[in-house]
């Protein structure tokens, strides 16, 4: 995670769609979360930057998001959504049998997944912004494809202070600690650095 709000929402160290979708409230486990989604046009920033909804349907969804009341709508189901994948998070980290109820509701109102095309490096759902709702379902359809395969048991989450990011831990041994070694990693040891040097004599230090 960041401390400045627009790098940290183009940061993706989840490794799936629907971690990097959890990880939109930068700062989660302090008194002063960030949330990097406060309104539809910044899911759709981050729908597109993430690349699960094609440059064509985002700016459909755009034109759409104007009628303020539907898109505040589609806004709080995102949220309500990311609170839901928290608690499958939390559940499969401590190795308790997620649950699913409310995923399976909104399981069952999804259409079904459109075809794929060529995004650049990548291919995204072939989705074309005649619904508000549509940046979320790839968001469900990573976490399916999580829930149902072999990444449901390497879910892991940042150790650094605060932060609680969520990430795939693909490392050897599965021994990843944080959601980037970089920022959060770099920050904790310059932070034990200097708890080191204040515990020591001044004596010693000099």
């Amino acid at each position: 995670m960041s401390r400045d709000p627009a790098r940290a929402a183009s940061q993706f160290f989840g490794g799936r769609v629907c971690l990097d979708f959890a990880n939109t409230l930068d700062w989660r486990l302090t008194d002063s979360p960030v949330e990097l989604i406060p309104d539809y046009p910044a899911l759709l920033a981050w729908s597109e930057q993430r690349g699960t909804v094609p440059a064509r349907a985002a700016a459909r969804l755009k034109a759409r998001g104007a009628s303020r009341t539907a898109a505040e709508a589609v806004l709080r189901e995102a949220h309500l959504l990311r609170t839901q994948i928290w608690a499958i998070a939390e559940d499969l980290i401590g190795r308790r049998r997620a649950r699913l109820s409310a995923l399976n509701r909104r399981l069952a109102e999804l259409p079904s997944q459109p075809g794929l095309r060529s995004g650049g490096n990548c291919y995204v759902f072939e989705l074309d912004g005649t619904d508000l709702r549509q940046p979320l379902w790839p968001v469900l359809w990573s976490l399916t494809a999580v829930l149902a395969s072999e990444d449901a048991a390497r879910v892991g989450s940042c150790r650094a202070e605060g932060c609680g990011w969520y990430f795939i831990d693909e490392s050897p041994g599965h021994s990843r600690v944080w959601c980037s070694s970089e920022i959060c990693g770099n920050r904790a040891r310059v932070r034990r650095a200097y708890a080191k040097r204040r515990s020591q004599p001044k004596s010693a230090i000099e």
